[in-house]
């Protein structure tokens, strides 16, 4: 991330991400942007479902384990491409929060199937450190409001410049093909394509998902997310307020 550049997380569910230089500028991330999107019923029903009640787990629970599994899986599979360790804030607060809740023993058998997975997927996609160009990179897009940090890019054995993103969910959604698509629109280079590596423990499965292969093309996709971002307007002074009250970690 650029040194003149900071980044604040207010916690709670509702919690926003904000990038500054604590003047003029106070970009929010690409994620909060995506939190504009509805949520689905299904997600509705789940959250019904794990209430914390008749046995099962509350859901938030559930979804701190797994950001917290994801935190952890994307330092461990990534950083052997980085020029320094990236362990940082936000590993050094997993780690508490998985060892404090009695979950550092689940997360290292989910690590062993993912790091398994990883080595099989480089195999196949050609990603060597040789190929690498950038990994957990910071982009911004001043003129259209937004920031980000998006996973890995490299060269494929084709010589196309991939954006790959590392996630850890049990499906390619849409999210995740707009989070790219944003990525890709902060980018200085003309990318050839664009990826979303999953890798789900749970279900022991893994799937490498190419723009090529979407239902939507990427403009129709960056359409769909300027669309989110215009309608939060002018945030600025809600921003600023954000890097005010939230933690800032990085």
């Amino acid at each position: 991330m650029p040194q003149d550049l900071r980044r604040f997380t207010t916690s709670g569910d509702d919690g926003k991400r904000v990038y500054t230089d604590g003047e003029d500028l106070f970009l929010p991330s690409v994620t909060t942007v995506l939190d504009e999107l509805p949520t689905p019923q299904g997600i509705k029903y789940w959250k019904r479902k794990y209430d914390g009640t008749g046995g099962n787990k509350h859901w938030r629970d559930i979804l701190m384990y797994k950001s917290n599994r994801g935190t952890m899986i994307h330092y461990k599979l990534l950083n052997e491409f980085a020029e320094e360790d990236m362990h940082g804030v936000e590993e050094e607060s997993s780690t508490e929060e998985l060892k404090l809740e009695g979950e550092w023993e689940r997360y290292r058998d989910d690590l062993v199937y993912a790091e398994d997975a990883w080595e099989e997927i480089k195999q196949i996609r050609g990603i060597t450190k040789e190929q690498v160009l950038d990994v957990e990179c910071f982009v911004t897009n001043v003129s259209v409001g937004y920031a980000g940090q998006f996973d890995l890019l490299y060269v494929d054995e084709s010589g196309n410049l991939v954006l790959s993103d590392l996630k850890t969910g049990k499906g390619v959604y849409d999210k995740y093909k707009l989070q790219l698509v944003a990525y890709e629109n902060a980018l200085e280079v003309p990318v050839d394509k664009l990826e979303v590596i999953r890798i789900h423990p749970d279900s022991e499965t893994w799937e490498v998902s190419q723009s090529t292969d979407w239902n939507s093309s990427r403009k129709e996709l960056w359409a769909d997310f300027m669309d989110l971002r215009m309608g939060m307007g002018d945030v600025e002074e809600e921003f600023r307020q954000v890097a005010e009250d939230g933690i800032d970690d990085g």
